[in-house]
């Protein structure tokens, strides 16, 4: 289950590279004022005109779509001031990061932007998230979780992207016990609900085995997203994996009647939910209809559960036709034999004889249990002969042979009573 639950937690989160811009609306009333003091120490700074001017040309070319070219006239650039400096790495940086194969390069020039600690106080703040998105990209987790922190601390921005990024990248990390509580901020601060959050919360408490919390965590999935077909199979595999089966029955259920349930695994899954409850015919006819759908494979392992299910429902016809399918798929002996079990428990004991007939030549091992049924199911159809001699051949194994005596006797005495001496 866990390589299955792992493809689809990748197939799932795939958090992308974004560059926001900074949004006060999202910094806490009781802070509005110490963002003002920042804003207000890092403002009214400009760039040199020499410079000012060449990044007013870049940034014509690349409103143009002339990226190379807007490039070029910034990277000629040796800005003196601290000030240019920083601004120029900044725009460069910002170039470098919308060219693929630029990433690393445009964290360099972002994070030496940044370390100058010259930049107006939004254009640090954007910065910071940048870098963060873009180490994510880079596959530089560590990185990821740093830029995002300081971000956060700098701009004093309670950010829902910001929180998710740090959860993330502590997934990736394998850091299961640090992923928790960002994710759970990031849920708590969503304006537009998304589910990557409660996906890594509950990912997290899956890794770390805390399988009561995971399926917690999926019944809040459940409730906050329930037009999502996903989170109601995910809920079911849970409660049957902490063993709550009458939830995990309820739940597979409300997925197959929404048609929710989409593969054969699920499919046996609610079948075998029902046989664990308790109710082998619904189990049954499940497994016999989407058998027949060919959603579950025909097979002779899936043609014996179904029939071993309507065994359990006592619908012995249907039993033993299956066993008998599954057994001329698999030419297997203990098949045909479990067959003609059935075939004499719906007193058809011709059809039964038939049955361990093929049972021994596909090979059936326990020859004193095979020699038992024979002679019972002779004796029922009076064939007394061949029942003696069947329970006599049954008396050379050791497993049947004391079985076996009590019924030549018996044998013998209803012959003898019908007026065959044996």
């Amino acid at each position: 289950m866990k390589n299955v639950f792992n493809l689809f937690l990748c197939a799932v989160i795939s958090l992308s590279v974004t560059f926001a811009p900074f949004v006060e609306a999202k910094v806490p009333a009781d802070k509005q004022e110490e963002l003002k003091k920042r804003q207000k120490a890092r403002g009214g700074k400009a760039l040199g005109q020499r410079v000012g001017k060449k990044v007013q040309k870049a940034f014509e070319l690349y409103q143009e779509e002339q990226v190379e070219e807007a490039l070029a006239i910034l990277l000629e650039l040796s800005p003196k001031g601290s000030f240019d400096k920083a601004n120029v790495d900044r725009y460069i940086g910002s170039m470098y990061a919308g060219i693929e194969g630029k990433g690393l390069e445009a964290i360099a020039r972002m994070k030496s932007a940044v370390e100058s600690n010259e930049l107006a106080f939004r254009d640090h703040a954007e910065l910071l998230k940048n870098m963060a998105a873009l180490s994510m990209q880079a596959e530089k987790y560590e990185d990821t979780v740093k830029y995002y922190k300081e971000y956060i601390t700098f701009s004093l921005d309670e950010d829902a992207q910001a929180y998710l990024g740090i959860a993330n990248a502590y997934h990736q990390m394998q850091q299961y016990d640090k992923v928790i509580a960002p994710a759970k901020k990031s849920i708590a601060l969503q304006e537009k609900l998304n589910q990557n959050p409660y996906i890594l919360v509950m990912a997290a408490y899956y890794e770390q085995k805390m399988y009561k919390e995971t399926t917690e965590a999926t019944e809040v999935l459940v409730k906050t997203f329930p037009e999502d077909p996903k989170w109601w199979v995910q809920l079911g595999n849970f409660y049957a994996l902490i063993e709550d089966y009458d939830k995990a029955l309820s739940a597979f259920d409300v997925s197959h009647k929404n048609g929710y349930l989409k593969k054969d695994s699920e499919m046996k899954r609610l079948a075998q939910l029902y046989a664990t409850k308790g109710i082998p015919y619904k189990a049954a006819i499940i497994q016999e209809k989407y058998i027949k759908s060919g959603l579950i494979e025909k097979n002779d392992n899936s043609l014996s559960i179904m029939a071993s299910t309507f065994q359990n429902a006592k619908e012995y016809k249907k039993a033993a036709a299956y066993f008998g399918e599954a057994a001329k798929l698999s030419n297997d002996g203990d098949l045909f034999r479990k067959q003609g079990n059935n075939l004499m428990i719906l007193e058809k004991y011709k059809d039964a004889l038939a049955a361990f007939e093929k049972a021994d030549k596909a090979g059936y091992k326990n020859k004193g249990m095979l020699n038992l049924l024979r002679g019972e199911s002779h004796f029922y159809l009076e064939n007394w002969q061949a029942s003696y001699d069947a329970f006599n051949a049954a008396t050379k194994d050791k497993s049947s042979v004391k079985t076996a005596k009590s019924w030549l006797g018996y044998v013998k005495e209803t012959a003898s009573r019908k007026g065959l001496a044996l």
